[in-house]
This record gives structure tokens, sequence and C-alpha cells, in this order.
């Protein structure tokens, strides 16, 4: 099982609610969904797939929102709910000369073999790394949202705004327990290094 490309589902999944103004719901269409996710969609999709989508996008950025103001318990009730709603069958597969290693079973419609995917990516990658690694972006005026593999724990932004880092001023506000220390002022002389600040 390949844990982030399972979590950047619901990612991928989320950040279809922001749209540029007149730009038709990705999802809400068949045709409209699969040019976006079916690269990840199995079978062909109907309007009860379309609605079951639409439904676990809105809960993975209630997660996601709530996980980054720091509404840990919140976040999780609703991940819980998730895996309930969204069972996953694991199972045992060997394909081209690899070890025995898990993969989801293909069951169910296309919506809910994403579905589980994407629940399950998320829920063990918060049992690995924290509720903290999801997040929203930091700029104010974009709500996609992120999975923070940064080594420091030091990603703020989407993947569509990391080079462009944005101005101080458009910056959405920080729960205060996120916030980051100021460096101590190196003595004159010291031969240290900065280290640019990871995306």
């Amino acid at each position: 099982m390949n844990l982030s490309s399972y979590a950047e589902l619901a990612v991928r999944l989320a950040n279809t609610a922001v749209l540029a103004p007149g730009e038709p719901d990705p999802l809400g269409s068949a045709a409209a969904c699969a040019h976006v996710l079916g690269d990840c969609l199995a079978g062909p999709l109907t309007r009860h797939d379309l609605l079951v989508l639409r439904h676990l996008r809105d809960e993975f950025n209630a997660i996601f929102t709530a996980a980054a103001r720091g509404a840990d318990h919140e976040a999780m009730a609703k991940m819980n709910a998730l895996l309930v709603q969204f069972p996953i069958q694991p199972e045992l597969v060997s394909h081209d000369d690899q070890r025995w290693h898990v993969h989801l079973a293909r069951h169910g419609s296309a919506s809910d073999q994403l579905a589980a995917g994407a629940v399950i990516g998320v829920a063990l990658t918060v049992s690995l790394v924290g509720v903290s690694r999801l997040g929203v972006c930091a700029i104010a005026a974009c709500p996609r949202v992120f999975i923070d593999a940064s080594p420091g724990k030091s990603r703020r932004y989407c993947a569509e705004h990391t080079a462009a880092r944005g101005n101080v001023s458009t910056l959405r506000a920080q729960p205060a327990a996120l916030a980051r220390p100021a460096a101590p002022e190196r003595a004159k002389g010291s031969q240290g290094h900065a280290t640019p600040a990871a995306s």
C-alpha cells in the first residue's frame, strides 16, 4: 500500500472545491469528474457516485480546516465517521516479482473505492505523523489543503503557492500555538549557516 498516494487522493478530492469564478464544478458531471480524477477512478461514474464524492470532498475540507486551526478532536471525530461510512477491505497480493504486500481490494462502486483509499490514507498518515500535518494554505485567499511531509513540519503553502510564498499582508492568521519562535541571534564571527525555510 502506497500510503502517501492514498492520502493524496483526499487532497486532490478536497481541492476540487477551489473554483475560478464561473468555472463549473469538476464533480458536477461524470465527464468532468473523469477529466480531473480519472486516473484514480475504477469503473463508470453514476449520479450517486458524484453525490458521494461531493459529500466526501466537503468532509475532507472540514477535516483539514479543523486540523489546521488545532481542533484535533473535531477533525478526528469526522475521520472516524468516514472510517465507519467507507470501510476498507485489505488483501495481500504479489505481482511484478515483488514480495507479498497489502492492497485495497477493488469492491463497491467507483466512489466507494476512491473513498476507502483516501480515508485510510489520511487515517494512517495521521497515526504516523500527527494531525498537525493536515494543513490549509497560509495565503488567506487560498482554501487549498495539503499534507505536510516536510522534515521539520514547516510547510505552510499548498502546491499552487509553494514557489510564490505570498505577501505577508495576505497570509492567513495562524493559531498562536503554531507560531514559530524567532531564532536567537548568532554571536559575531559565528561560522553557522542559515538554512532556507522548507515549503
